[in-house]
């Protein structure tokens, strides 16, 4: 999937631009706005950079940073950026289990939206394990949470449909106490796909 997703062409890239507006968006933005006041934000795997750009509308005084695997999402983003006055987002090329760039407590919040469902179980912790470092406030998780506790009992994922759907609850508290992660079903109509109505979660790690 990492290979998949790093040479992804141009044009599968451009259609992209159609999903700007998907609902989940306006969701994203709503509960990181509750972490208010916020001086800087990062998400890992922006893709061209939607979430950035409704996150900008939101905080224009804030410090927004992308990483995505993918140069030309990275290029694209930039041009798309610009022309939309999101001058206040910076878009970086990386990987998500190479963060190394990011020193410790430097964003407020940092944030995925359908990225972890890629990442398999051998890299899954030294990713959340560099979230939590360079975090000061929050993660905050779009992704396919599994409820069942017992069949994913360190939340590294069980494969599903070419994705990983795992125990969020399982995996964070292995880095935070329980009372500290907060898990909330996505409402089905803002995310009707099969998978994303069953399994779509948005997972609250406090710091």
């Amino acid at each position: 999937m990492e290979k998949m997703w790093a040479s992804r062409p141009r044009d599968e890239i451009t259609k992209g631009f159609s999903n700007l507006s998907h609902p989940q968006r306006g969701l994203i933005v709503e509960r990181i706005s509750a972490f208010q006041p916020i001086s800087g934000i990062l998400e890992i795997g922006c893709g061209y950079g939607p979430n950035l750009y409704w996150l900008a509308k939101q905080f224009p005084e804030s410090e927004l940073v992308g990483i995505d695997i993918n140069p030309l999402s990275i290029e694209e983003g930039h041009r798309f950026l610009m022309e939309s006055g999101a001058f206040n987002v910076k878009l970086i090329h990386g990987k998500a289990d190479e963060l190394q760039q990011f020193i410790d407590k430097s964003f407020d919040i940092v944030f995925t939206n359908a990225l972890l469902i890629y990442i398999a179980p051998d890299k899954i912790n030294k990713v959340i394990g560099e979230m939590f470092r360079i975090a000061r406030r929050a993660l905050v998780l779009t992704e396919w949470h599994y409820e069942n506790a017992t069949e994913d009992p360190y939340g590294l994922g069980i494969y599903h449909f070419g994705h990983w759907k795992r125990n969020y609850i399982n995996l964070l508290e292995q880095f935070i106490p329980r009372n500290k992660i907060h898990v909330t079903k996505i409402p089905e109509e803002i995310w009707p796909v099969k998978e994303w109505k069953e399994l779509g979660y948005i997972i609250e790690a406090i710091i």
